[in-house]
């Protein structure tokens, strides 16, 4: 994940960047290994956008008979659904059934990624999971990083007002120009660039903006103190924009590698049973 704004950086001094939202995107077409390697139940799912564009996506079914809720996963800017798998194996053993999408260009998943184009992406796995017949309990939208932040523009619709009950957003940034600027400004070499490329990026996407818009569902916000990637302040922001009910869960650790921590399992899943099961439609 690191090597995402260290890349980032490279391409706002070399391609034009003020028209070029793909910095945000790393996508890769291999898988280093499918739900099957990890000893999980899963069928691989494809989606069609009106325009053709396929997508591709996991469904993990939950293990035992008593389905406790159903996840729609969203992944980081980097690599693609495969890498981030061990991010959410461990539900289908808690009892929840999960879906991971590949945006454009990840994976099997055709197009190119860009903003706003992605945003459709996370729509179209949203209207799946409704017109799938397939969710079972309440549904929770997980993201991380990058789809932790594209989240919010999306569950703000008022047409997706009832299409899901809570959300839990790990290691988010308050805005697309915001995290551009902040990197740019920490180095002495772009620093002078920052005040020409960071303008040019849009913030009518920006989670600090939308996720007001969210309430009444529940949120849960998780955040490390040492996340060299997404500053610990971008988590405090988020949540002090964020309207009850909600709750932030302060971490220790790298990015995005909270989910293999016992500890941190159980808060999600206490979380899932609790406050996402009691707002269900």
């Amino acid at each position: 994940m690191a090597l995402f704004l260290r890349l980032t950086l490279l391409l706002v001094l070399t391609a034009q960047l003020g028209a070029c939202t793909g910095i945000f995107f790393y996508p890769m077409s291999d898988w280093v290994q499918n739900p099957a390697r990890q000893d999980l139940d899963y069928e691989d799912v494809i989606l069609l956008h009106p325009d053709g564009l396929r997508l591709h996506g996991w469904w993990l079914p939950a293990q035992g008979e008593d389905v406790r809720g159903t996840v729609y996963f969203l992944h980081g800017n980097a690599q693609n659904i495969s890498t981030h798998l061990m991010n959410v194996a461990w539900l289908p053993a808690q009892g929840y059934q999960v879906f991971l999408l590949d945006y454009r260009e990840y994976g099997m998943s055709e197009g190119k990624a860009r903003l706003p184009a992605v945003f459709d992406d996370i729509q179209l796995g949203l209207d799946w999971l409704q017109a799938s017949g397939r969710v079972e309990g309440p549904l929770i939208v997980f993201g991380q990083s990058l789809g932790a932040s594209m989240a919010p523009n999306v569950l703000a619709r008022e047409a997706n007002q009832g299409s899901y009950d809570c959300v839990i957003m790990e290691a988010g940034f308050t805005g697309f120009r915001d995290i551009v600027q902040e990197i740019m400004r920490g180095s002495w070499v772009l620093w002078p660039f920052s005040f020409v490329v960071a303008p040019t990026i849009s913030t009518d996407w920006d989670a600090r903006d939308h996720i007001a818009a969210l309430a009444p569902k529940p949120i849960l916000l998780l955040h490390s103190h040492d996340d060299q990637i997404i500053p610990f302040h971008h988590g405090e922001t988020l949540f002090e924009a964020a309207q009850e009910p909600k709750t932030f869960q302060a971490l220790r650790g790298g990015h995005i590698i909270s989910t293999r921590d016992p500890s941190v399992q159980e808060r999600l899943v206490d979380f899932m049973a609790s406050d996402c099961a009691g707002s269900a439609r």
